[in-house]
């Protein structure tokens, strides 16, 4: 019975979760593993942007992006989907198995996980994605009563670093379980944090990695990034109140658990300043409310697996239509997607596009993968690099699309050959009344994209 159960789970939550490639950094993503299986380089150095040329960042992910290449050359973007569909899936078995109460429970607590977390996880497959799966098999991990298994830890974080660099995460979790054993003698846990993190120096980077991290969190990037804002004052209210309840329940439970309290504490805090970080902290939150609940729902057992294949047939039906014709169409790709709409037509029209670009900012990705033979301005990879006035990219581009003093100084500083943004934004419209003042020519324009060349 219990087996029909998960099975059924897990079902709908593959279907439920084969959504399509909405993730506009998956051009990059791209383009980096394809370079590896093309020659066997790594995206190392900065080659695809000619603002902060040769600029390396000390961003681990290769392994994400090789794989990735594999899948789409082999599949396309269906079997991208299909994959993160695989991903989230066994998340959802390792939530499962984390949690030790009625498998109703269990189930109800993942979809809770889920919906609360759409707005990160609707993009579908990211590397953000693999780095929640770790997060949870590191919970599952350290929940284990046989403590053998710890030492399988330093293995988990040699391949997450070398995945994602939301790693560091998982260190922080580690050092909150070691800090509270510690306290009772227990010093098995300590060696084994220092193995993880001595693991973590096996990538491209070495240790410089850290350096990445140390500079995303000086960056202000809640003020450049969609996902690195405050969430909305729903998941405030939310986040408060269930941590309160949260707290509430670990102080009256005999021992007092250090390691828990450390965890939703530090969870919520990033919830509330990011709302990228809302599945760690809801995952968190359902783990230590719902772990060693007593409640016995034997009775409902026999209903759910009906009602569990009625909803993956459900969710089949209206998903898989979707994602197919979201996968197989290029126009729908580009003009329906959720997070950007994308400029094709233009770049299929006006194919003398090359040099250096400066293009949307959301269009980075996609044309490092389309236009191979340009160097686009800025890009998802950029936000928390450092020009040598200590700016962001993504705050420089700001500048010149919205026509701040020096904007055209600067596009010819850096030897711009090619102006190729959306319809209606400030420097459009300021171009679009007198290009040749500034010494730019419009060479193209459609309902959704403008290209002016450089003419001087």
């Amino acid at each position: 019975m219990n087996k029909l159960i998960i099975f059924f789970f897990l079902l709908s939550v593959f279907f439920l979760t084969l959504l399509p490639v909405k993730d506009t950094d998956f051009g990059w993503h791209y383009r980096c593993g394809n370079q590896f299986l093309s020659n066997g380089k790594l995206c190392i150095n900065n080659g695809f942007s000619y603002f902060l040329q040769n600029y390396k960042a000390y961003y681990t992910g290769h392994v994400y992006d090789i794989i990735l290449a594999l899948i789409y050359n082999w599949g396309g973007f269906l079997a991208v989907s299909i994959l993160g569909a695989f991903i989230f899936t066994l998340s959802a078995l390792v939530f499962f198995y984390l949690i030790h109460t009625d498998s109703i429970v269990k189930i109800a607590g993942f979809f809770l996980i889920f919906f609360l977390s759409y707005p990160v996880f609707y993009l579908g497959l990211r590397p953000q994605i693999i780095s929640f799966l770790f997060f949870l098999i590191l919970l599952f991990i350290l929940n284990q009563r046989n403590k053998k298994i710890l030492f399988f830890i330093p293995l988990l974080f040699f391949v997450w670093v070398n995945i994602h660099i939301g790693f560091f995460v998982g260190l922080i979790v580690l050092l909150f379980y070691t800090l509270e054993k510690t306290l009772v003698r227990n010093f098995t846990p300590f060696v084994i944090f220092f193995i993880s993190i001595f693991a973590t120096f096996i990538n491209p980077f070495g240790i410089n990695v850290y350096k990445e991290i140390f500079n995303h969190a000086l960056s202000p990037l809640n003020t450049m990034i969609a996902e690195w804002v405050p969430p909305s004052i729903f998941h405030i209210i939310i986040i408060i109140t269930l941590s309160i309840i949260g707290l509430t329940q670990i102080a009256q439970k005999k021992p007092f658990s250090l390691y828990r309290t450390l965890l939703l504490i530090f969870f919520g805090i990033l919830a509330l300043k990011a709302v990228r970080n809302l599945p760690f902290f809801y995952a968190s939150l359902t783990y230590i409310l719902l772990d060693d609940l007593k409640v016995t729902l034997k009775n409902y057992s026999l209903p759910t697996i009906p009602f569990l294949a009625a909803i993956s047939i459900f969710i089949a039906i209206i998903q898989l239509p979707q994602t197919i014709h979201h996968s197989t169409s290029w126009d729908q790709y580009c003009n329906r997607s959720i997070s950007a709409v994308y400029p094709c037509d233009a770049i299929r029209k006006y194919p003398q596009l090359s040099g250096n670009v400066y293009a949307l900012y959301e269009w980075g990705g996609f044309l490092i993968w389309q236009k191979p033979n340009i160097k686009i301005f800025v890009d998802g990879r950029m936000p928390a690099w450092k020009d040598e006035n200590g700016k962001s990219p993504y705050q420089v581009y700001l500048e010149i699309i919205q026509t701040q003093d020096g904007w055209n100084e600067k596009l010819r500083t850096l030897k711009t050959n090619y102006i190729f943004i959306t319809n209606g934004t400030f420097l459009d419209l300021l171009l679009a009344k007198d290009a040749a003042k500034y010494g730019w020519e419009e060479v193209y324009r459609d309902n959704s994209a403008v290209i002016y060349q450089n003419v001087i």
